[in-house]
């Protein structure tokens, strides 16, 4: 106030010369000012079609398909001709779902989990976090939706009409896709102490995707839904050397360990630079075994995402390593269980000629060992 108030008095002391000099100025700062805004808006429209620098440690191909031969098979497996049902039959035959009124009352693929089908969702939930309680993750309930400047920050733009849910109007807020979404904007602008990391969270949450990409893919059941539980790994941890690397080989450990514990056999795909998604630096999916189909079908993806994702949420390290020299977290994130798509692989790898056996580590939590087919 005090500046402004000289700088009028100042003013009022020009001559009418000066006075146009000045004026010719101030529109020209306020120009410039303008461009300034703009080319910001077109960079970070840029920088949103440019993904992280990918490890080299991933396979350069272009395609999943080109690396299967390169993965290995963990459990033995039950071949397809010794089974006898789907996913989409046992469910009914334990009357673990009604397809019919879900898909009345929501719409394409719609469902109500009744009797059964709760139980083992239920129970599944509570097992994931019990199971990554124990090693010392701090459990999350998250917001179901997240401002839209947010979720631009930390999703593709694709995945805004492919995937994502408007709510309300002009496009402000959005359903979200994964827990890993407000994770990742959950230390938004703030500066951590080295000493507090690794932070490690797991998040639970409820799921909605359009899946406006995937057609008639998976479509019977409810392996593929528009509306879904899951729980989810992530971590905050330096940047500095490895210690990201060791991290994302525990998560993936993680995950191994949890689906053994269930009995289900899986293998693991190491996804090539070609198919791997913007924010990761490396990625691993996790397939589980679909008897009835004689196929393997994905239940989880681990990636390390580096610093992609921290700098875009102002994420820093503190204190920094050199003076002047910005530097950000590394973050990790691993689905531990979508539990849709777990129910579906536990009925197919346990069904026998009079219902489902149910895994030894969640009959606790269940309250039951067997479902008797109806």
């Amino acid at each position: 106030n005090i500046i402004s108030k000289k700088w009028a008095v100042f003013s009022l002391k020009m001559n009418e010369k000066n006075r146009k000099i000045l004026a010719k100025i101030k529109r020209k700062i306020m120009n410039f000012g303008k461009k300034i805004i703009k080319i910001e808006k077109e960079k970070i429209l840029i920088q949103n079609f440019i993904g992280n620098l990918v490890h080299n440690t991933c396979f350069f191909k272009q395609t999943e398909a080109q690396t299967r031969g390169e993965t290995k098979i963990f459990l033995r497996r039950k071949e397809k001709g010794k089974v006898r049902f789907n996913h989409f039959d046992l469910l009914k035959m334990i009357k673990a779902v009604d397809y019919k009124r879900g898909s009345l009352i929501s719409g394409n693929r719609g469902y109500f989990l009744k009797g059964p089908g709760l139980l083992l969702n239920l129970s599944l939930l509570r097992y994931g976090l019990d199971f990554l309680s124990k090693k010392k993750f701090i459990s999350l309930q998250t917001p179901f939706f997240m401002n839209s400047g947010l979720l631009k920050k930390c999703s593709q733009l694709e995945d805004f009409n492919e995937q994502l849910y408007s709510v309300g109007e002009g496009g402000e807020k959005y359903l979200i896709a994964t827990s890993e979404q407000p994770i990742s904007a959950f230390h938004t602008n703030e500066k951590i102490t080295k000493n507090k990391l690794p932070l490690k969270y797991s998040g639970f949450s409820t799921c909605f995707r359009k899946e406006s990409g995937s057609h008639g893919k998976d479509s019977a059941g409810i392996f593929r839904v528009h509306q879904f539980e899951k729980i989810e790994q992530f971590i905050l941890t330096d940047s500095k050397g490895t210690e990201s690397w060791a991290l994302f080989e525990e998560l993936l450990g993680n995950t191994q360990e949890f689906y053994s514990s269930l009995k289900i056999p899986y293998i693991c795909v190491d996804i090539p630079s070609g198919a791997i998604n913007n924010s990761a630096s490396r990625k691993i999916d996790l397939l589980g075994w679909f008897p009835s189909s004689g196929s393997y079908k994905e239940l989880v993806s681990c990636s390390n995402c580096t610093d992609f994702q921290s700098k875009r949420m102002n994420i820093e390290l503190f204190p920094a390593s050199e003076k002047f020299n910005r530097k950000f977290v590394h973050m990790l994130n691993s689905t531990l269980c979508a539990t849709t798509r777990v129910i579906c692989c536990i009925l197919e790898n346990n069904q026998t000629n009079l219902g489902i056996k149910i895994p030894d580590v969640i009959r606790s939590y269940v309250g039951l060992s067997f479902f008797p087919f109806n």
